[in-house]
């Protein structure tokens, strides 16, 4: 009769014994990520993608609809215009709005707070690839070789009232809703090179947007912390992106029926998220950003 070695006893026995060992179940648990983390991070990945190509294909075709319908659909705007500079300074924004969403599904907690980062992110990705579609239409690089937002400084409308949302003057972006661009928050000076570098290397391309120090605290935030973190940056970010999303909705500087229905859109929807993040902040006892 063959005499049993036992060894596959003896691994299950070791195995259960490594797994009840608070330290070894620990080493264990740090050889990887988490199923579930990885799973939420690759799905949050492919919807960007899906919502991206979805709006790329949108935005070709209403742009193909509206080639044969509209005159004004028939110009390619110039380089320097504002419908040219507001899409691709705007992709920009919407860019990092969709990472801090994405790092939001990944790392936050609040079922609520999740819910506006999946909204933002599947809008805004779609946003973008409309956008994007506009670029390849006309013919013009996705990004900007200018300083960022100087095209809002071309047309002259002083007194011409662009305005985001009333929570605009109360968390301090009312000042941009002039045309002096020069004195906004991110802006570049009139005389500065585009390839010029920055005197604060913390200063943000655009009103609104995070710093690198920013983004990397939001990554490092997990569960209450993560979510009010997130909810204090995209309550500034939406509110420094309004008036951009205000210039390019006006006629008075773009011709493009679709460029102009689109900044609305974005304006209303950004106007409609910004009271529902001071509520929820409100809610969390946790205070606004100063405008950066």
């Amino acid at each position: 009769m063959t005499e049993s070695t036992g060894d596959a006893p003896l691994s299950a026995s070791t195995d259960a014994e490594r797994a009840q060992d608070p330290d070894t179940a620990r080493d264990i648990e740090a050889d990887g990520p988490r199923p579930d983390t990885s799973r939420r991070t690759l799905l949050a990945t492919l919807g960007v993608v899906a919502t991206l190509l979805v709006g790329l294909g949108l935005g070709l075709l209403i742009s193909a609809m509206l080639h044969s319908d509209d005159p004004a659909a028939d110009e390619v705007p110039a380089s320097d215009s504002v419908a040219v500079g507001f899409a691709q300074d705007m992709i920009r924004h919407h860019e990092q709005g969709v990472e801090m969403a994405t790092i939001e599904l990944e790392n936050g907690s609040d079922p609520q707070v999740r819910s506006m980062a999946f909204d933002i992110l599947t809008a805004q990705s779609n946003e973008i690839g409309q956008m994007q579609s506009w670029l390849t239409r006309w013919g013009h690089p996705v990004i900007n070789p200018n300083p960022p937002m100087a095209w809002m400084a071309h047309a002259d409308h002083a007194g011409a009232g662009h305005g985001g949302s009333g929570s605009d003057a109360e968390h301090g972006t009312g000042e941009h809703a002039g045309h002096d661009m020069s004195s906004m928050p991110g802006m570049p000076a009139e005389s500065a090179s585009p390839t010029a570098a920055p005197d604060d290397a913390e200063a943000p391309p655009m009103p609104g947007m995070a710093t690198t120090a920013e983004m990397n605290r939001l990554r490092t935030l997990r569960g209450t912390e993560a979510d009010v973190y997130f909810l204090q940056l995209m309550l500034r970010h939406h509110e420094g992106g309004m008036p951009m999303m205000a210039y390019a909705a006006d006629p008075a500087d773009v011709s493009q029926d679709y460029v102009r229905a689109l900044a609305t859109a974005m304006e209303q929807t950004q106007a409609k998220e910004i009271t529902v993040i001071e509520q929820m902040l409100a809610e969390r006892n946790a205070a606004p950003l100063p405008m950066n």
